[in-house]
């Protein structure tokens, strides 16, 4: 069998496991979600814990695989509009799963579309726990109000609106806004260069994206669709649309802004000028920037109200247990008060991450035409393995830039195999990063919060060392190569004498 056919078999097994899941009843992935109503119907039956547990295993297996083979012989993935379309009203069809956060989404949407205010009022709360929608919200977000920025929140309440008394109706609009935005990020890659069978391949079928962002519905894929717009308008020079995008983007999501500092950083590192006369030349786009993004930030808040602001503030602080910082904070629990080692191990946290970012920059030197585009990508990988709270969905941020970055390499190597085969340290970046998402979606199968005691010992048993350990791997393979960069670039000693003699003919 051809590498291609295997890659492309091995990719429909994968998502096909994941569908079935999802057109499934009520499962330990997949909460329940009331009468239907006009939204599609889950099939008549229900899915054992472990079936799901092993579904969902395999289809990132066999998905993490694809992709392993792809990068070992890369062939062209090719999708038409109506695979497109196809795709797109299967996941449709399907009820958000590994997740229950769908279900605080439509909460929230609920009580805002009701008239009242779902950043200080709690899904339980709510008409006193009676309310059709509110009262199916899942631990452990029943008792917690909207976490959410402004944008994010008014688009549950547009869900709330239109999905109206039944949770699976709100859920199903929901996920119509997430699909939108996956199909939109898409077609912004393409628009930004990066060839179709690349995304396509990195993008709209990698399973980790698919499966963790787009089959669980999460609110990261709306605000990546805004991030990615920013990002557009910033390389089209157009600093303060760019702007109004980041706030945006920021206000769905607090972590999608970071394309603003992407930018700023592309900006002052483009051309070979002097670094002051690039600050110089930086300075006028990176004012209009901030100006753009403040002028949504600041009134967005202002009309949600400070308790908005103080619940997406006040939202920071986790430590996750799929995290090497985890057992950090353990340790340090051990002779600190509680929030003294939990502030402690966030700040090391963001130190390290810093570090990191600093260690990729000179690994992603094949980057250096795009540097917005290499500072994107930096940052987002440093982000989704450092960070001291990470979940499977949080790395999306990280796989739209990869497909940027590879797509502009492959485009202007006018070829699909050459760039990485010319670039052997960004290839093994590469695969490490896939292994290591691959192994941090394991460890949030099946999902949700409460599960059978022995599901529960075995699921949580991988999240608490084999995820840490594949993130402590992935940090070494930086360290590597950032140590082999280093190296490369230090000048070579002119040849003494005896070496000139040793080449020499009959020497």
């Amino acid at each position: 069998m051809s590498p291609g056919r295997l890659s492309g078999g091995l990719l429909v097994a994968a998502i096909g496991l994941l569908l079935l899941v999802g057109v499934s009843g009520e499962s330990v992935a997949l909460p329940p979600l009331g009468d239907p109503g006009w939204a599609p119907p889950a099939l008549p039956w229900t899915l054992a814990p472990w079936l799901v547990v092993v579904l969902q295993a395999s289809a990132y297996l066999l998905g993490g695989a694809s992709l392993v083979v792809h990068l070992r012989r890369p062939t062209p993935l090719r999708l038409r509009w109506w695979h497109l379309a196809g795709l797109a009203a299967l996941v449709l069809l399907t009820a958000p799963f590994g997740t229950a956060d769908h279900t605080n989404y439509a909460g929230y949407g609920r009580i805002l579309a009701q008239g009242g205010n779902p950043w200080v009022v709690a899904p339980e709360d709510f008409r006193g726990g009676e309310d059709p929608v509110t009262w199916l919200v899942q631990p452990p977000w029943r008792d917690t109000p909207s976490v959410y920025g402004p944008v994010g929140t008014w688009l549950m309440g547009l869900a709330g609106l239109l999905g109206g008394e039944s949770m699976r109706q709100v859920v199903w609009v929901w996920q119509a806004f997430v699909v939108a935005a996956w199909l939109g990020v898409r077609a912004l890659l393409v628009r930004l260069g990066s060839p179709r069978p690349v995304v396509d391949r990195w993008w709209t079928t990698n399973v980790l994206v698919l499966g963790a962002g787009v089959l669980g519905a999460h609110l990261d894929t709306l605000a990546l669709a805004a991030m990615v717009a920013a990002l557009a308008a910033g390389l089209a020079r157009r600093p303060l649309l760019a702007g109004l995008l980041t706030g945006v983007a920021a206000s769905t999501k607090i972590t999608a802004g970071v394309v603003g500092l992407a930018l700023v950083v592309g900006w002052v590192m483009e051309g070979a000028r002097p670094l002051p006369e690039r600050l110089r030349r930086a300075a006028r786009p990176t004012l209009l920037l901030a100006a753009g993004t403040l002028a949504v930030l600041v009134p967005l808040h202002l009309l949600a109200g400070r308790e908005a602001v103080s619940q997406v503030v006040g939202s920071g602080g986790g430590v996750s247990y799929a995290t090497p910082w985890r057992a950090v904070y353990t340790v340090l629990d051990l002779g600190l008060p509680e929030l003294a080692a939990r502030n402690l191990t966030i700040w090391v946290s963001a130190a390290a991450c810093l570090a990191l970012a600093l260690a990729l920059w000179p690994v992603t030197a094949a980057l250096e035409r795009w540097p917005a585009v290499r500072a994107l990508l930096v940052l987002t990988t440093a982000y989704s393995l450092v960070a001291a709270y990470v979940l499977p969905w949080y790395e999306l941020m990280q796989w739209a830039s990869l497909t940027l970055a590879l797509g502009l390499l492959v485009a202007a190597a006018r070829g699909e195999a050459a760039p990485l085969a010319h670039h052997r340290g960004l290839r093994l970046l590469l695969l490490a990063l896939l292994l290591r998402g691959t192994v941090l979606a394991l460890a949030y199968v099946p999902g949700r919060v409460r599960l059978p005691a022995d599901v529960e010992t075995v699921t949580l048993g991988f999240r608490f060392v084999a995820s840490p350990l594949a993130t402590v791997a992935v940090w070494g393979v930086v360290i590597v190569l950032w140590r082999r960069t280093r190296s490369s670039r230090r000048p070579t000693a002119p040849a003494g004498p005896s070496s000139r003699s040793a080449t020499t003919p009959g020497g």
